[in-house]
């Protein structure tokens, strides 16, 4: 992935010097010495600054999966860094990221909140409820009411803005970043070693959870990458049947990607090997070998593509930073192909909904009481464990955006 010269990302302030020479620091270390990162990574205003500039006005980053937008007309609304956004099908089967803001007078068309409006739907056109000027499912301005006599409008000339989008894996993905490298070589390692066999651009997505979070961004994503919390958060959900000790980090192919491992405890494992028969749930991904179906997996294309892999079934969290000290989370789950039809399908779903609720809400507990503790006089750099060298990786991410380091 292509990157902004650090010296046009942030002006320079002390904290965020010591800051960005700390997390150099941390970068630097082995895995048996790691420790993590300074508070102020996770709190301070001009080091979040630094971060949009650097990584989300520069990366890629998902935003829908195709089966949220089967038919022309079907659409996803999003902000991110303060851009609405729609992600919508259009008329020639094309998926396109457009900006929600009307060319007239800067109306976001579909706010937060609007009447017919949850995050989704299916339309027509894009109708300004202002002026009720209308835009075509490629963006085209296609009427504009009394607009005849100015000298200075001219309808087909007006177009709303696009943004740079790819679709990989069953997602849809946008960058602000006209130099960015394609989206394709970014994921290229990771998909031929993990997600491809899963085929996710003929999952359907089937549920899904917003989470309003006060919380940094990485307090996320650490806690999605790292397993030793499920002996502590996860100890009655993921615990048993996922134990901490037995996961591993896989060794990064390339920097853009990072995998690890869940291996399904012991007993579980041998159980299903010896049956040859899957675990009750959901219908497998089709293209599994038997050993993928007592392995799970998270894992992370960076910034934020994360994923948590099962044989019947994925969770993908769309994360996006608000804030210093705040993020918006939406989880997800995505099940196989012909999930849907099976007899059992209603009885597996409402059970797995369930059971995602969960362990998200142990999540969520303990990233805002992370957040908290960043505040805490008493806040000390703690050592990682094996366990959380997922977290090392990230740093060294975080170093070469933020630092060229």
């Amino acid at each position: 992935m292509s990157s902004l010269p650090v010296e046009h990302t942030a002006a320079s302030t002390p904290q965020l010097d010591a800051l960005r020479s700390a997390l150099r620091a941390a970068a630097g270390c082995t895995p048996l010495s790691a420790r993590a990162l300074p508070a102020g990574c996770y709190t301070d205003p001009a080091f979040y600054e630094h971060e949009k500039r650097a990584i989300f006005d520069t990366e890629w980053l998902p935003l829908a999966h195709v089966s949220q937008l089967k038919q022309a007309g079907d659409f996803v609304t999003v902000e991110v860094l303060d851009e609405p956004l729609i992600v919508i099908r259009g008329r020639d089967e094309q998926i396109r990221v457009l900006s929600r803001v009307c060319q007239h007078r800067g109306v976001d068309m579909l706010p937060p909140g609007a009447a017919r409006l949850d995050g989704a739907g299916q339309t027509p056109a894009l109708r300004c409820p202002y002026h009720l000027w209308t835009y075509d499912l490629t963006g085209q301005l296609v009427a504009a009411p009394e607009m005849r006599e100015s000298s200075c409008h001219v309808t087909s000339t007006v177009k709303l803005r696009e943004f740079t989008s790819a679709v990989a894996e069953g997602f849809v993905f946008v960058t602000f970043n006209p130099a960015a490298a394609p989206l394709a070589a970014s994921l290229a390692a990771l998909s031929a070693g993990y997600l491809a066999k899963y085929d996710l651009g003929s999952a359907e997505l089937v549920w899904q959870q917003h989470w309003t979070c006060d919380f940094n961004w990485k307090v996320l994503a650490e806690n999605f990458m790292e397993p030793y919390h499920h002996l502590g958060a996860h100890r009655t959900t993921l615990q048993p049947f996922l134990p901490a000790k037995n996961c591993l980090a896989e060794p990064a192919s390339d920097n853009n990607f990072l995998a690890v491992r869940l291996p399904l405890a012991p007993a579980i494992r041998a159980r299903l090997e010896r049956s040859g028969e899957p675990a009750p749930g959901f219908v497998s991904f089709p293209n599994l070998a038997p050993a993928d179906h007592v392995d799970w997996w998270v894992t992370l294309v960076y910034p934020t593509f994360l994923l948590f892999l099962a044989p019947d079934r994925a969770f993908w969290y769309r994360l996006i930073p608000t804030g210093p000290e705040t993020c918006s989370l939406l989880t997800t789950m995505l099940v196989p192909p012909g999930a849907t039809a099976a007899p059992d399908y209603a009885v597996h779903r409402a059970q797995a909904e369930q059971d995602a609720l969960a362990f998200h809400l142990e999540d969520m507990e303990v990233c805002t009481a992370i957040q908290r503790g960043f505040h805490s006089r008493a806040y000390t750099r703690g050592a990682l464990s094996k366990l959380e060298e997922p977290l090392l990786h990230i740093q060294r991410y975080l170093a070469r955006r933020l630092t060229n380091t």
